[in-house]
């Protein structure tokens, strides 16, 4: 895969910078190619984890590339990852879609190659007598994977509750239950980060 440098490196975001900045960013934009070829993003909720020290970003066999949508999640969350479900080299990110086939799923299941981007921090502004916008942005390039390790699923739901509605973390476990068995969770190892600030 060719790499591209980044034009004003003054900009580049350094490792902290960006691990800060996916934990809290409000959704990502995952973008994908069809089995047409034709380009699809669309945005959704998501909680990163960075990589796990001594993980080498390895995929275990447990893990499948695109396992069938209709796998069973069972089990009960625990507070660390499982063994079968490492995030990857540098970190991964999770979300969540339905079991049921659509647009997004029949991609991930046509090329497991996708890019994820969050942007915060954006405000216009008029600087230097020019007009520009301010951001943080962050690009994770890696392969997406669906999560069949019912721990690893249940810990990954829990996450993005208490991320966006930690409020409601009495609520979690009624919510799961009633939910879980027609909810998919997705994994993106991230293979390559880059992130730009202005």
């Amino acid at each position: 895969m060719k790499h591209y440098e980044m034009r004003r490196a003054a900009r580049r975001m350094d490792k902290a910078e960006l691990e800060r900045l996916l934990e809290r960013g409000a959704y990502c934009i995952v973008s994908c190619i069809d089995e047409n070829g034709a380009p699809y993003g669309v945005p959704l909720s998501y909680t990163y984890e960075p990589a796990q020290s001594g993980n080498g970003g390895t995929r275990h066999s447990s893990c499948e590339s695109n396992p069938p949508l209709s796998s069973e999640c069972a089990g009960e969350a625990e507070d660390s990852t499982s063994s079968a479900d490492l995030p990857g080299t540098l970190g991964t990110i999770y979300f969540h879609t339905t079991n049921e086939s659509g647009r997004k799923l029949d991609a991930f299941a046509a090329n497991d190659r996708v890019c994820a981007t969050v942007v915060e921090d954006v405000a216009a502004r008029f600087q230097d007598a020019a007009f520009t916008t301010g951001f943080s942005s962050a690009m994770a390039f890696g392969r997406i994977r669906r999560v069949i390790d019912p721990v690893v699923v249940r810990k990954a739901l829990v996450n993005l509750c208490m991320k966006y509605l930690p409020e409601h973390k009495n609520d979690i476990g009624a919510a799961m239950q009633a939910d879980l068995d027609a909810t998919a969770v997705w994994a993106l190892d991230i293979e390559e980060l880059s992130g730009k600030r202005n």
